[in-house]
């Protein structure tokens, strides 16, 4: 069931609707710095997933690879470097850099030999990822649900 918009109850708690988006952002946020300590290494991590995987939401992806249990194919994904990274978080090149070495050395990520940037290999796996989505998701879930309750959004 899709969810839309109430524009007349959008426009009428627009403050409401403001601070409840700043909470689920801020809560957003601060579940995946959990992991990586700072704001900026939680960001370029967001923006690896963003732009290596966000084409899979627009493609029919077979069963057994919509799971995170199975590791998936490298050569599906885009291609995603320092630039790229750093135009999609808004970071400076050299900052980015610093950060992606950094979630390297730490074992998030991996340097490849053409200046690629991938999630380790098994990390995606790992039970704390799969937790990590869990409580976004239940966090949406709650937001929602909230916009819901508000009158901003509604079940259509």
């Amino acid at each position: 069931m899709p969810i839309a918009v109430d524009e007349d109850q959008a426009s009428a708690k627009s403050r409401i609707a403001a601070i409840r988006l700043a909470l689920w952002t801020l809560r957003c946020m601060n579940n995946w710095r959990q992991n990586v300590g700072d704001y900026d290494s939680a960001m370029i991590l967001i923006a690896v997933i963003a732009i290596t995987a966000e084409k899979l939401t627009r493609q029919d992806v077979e069963s057994e690879l919509q799971t995170l249990d199975a590791a998936f194919p490298p050569e599906r994904l885009t291609r995603c470097n320092i630039s790229s990274i750093a135009a999609g978080t808004g970071l400076n090149r050299e900052t980015t850099r610093r950060k992606v070495n950094a979630l390297a050395a730490a074992g998030y990520l991996v340097r490849t030999a053409d200046g690629g940037v991938e999630f380790a290999p098994g990390l995606l796996q790992a039970p704390s990822t799969l937790e990590l989505v869990r409580t976004q998701l239940d966090g949406m879930a709650r937001g929602a649900n909230e916009l819901i309750r508000d009158g901003i959004l509604r079940l259509r």
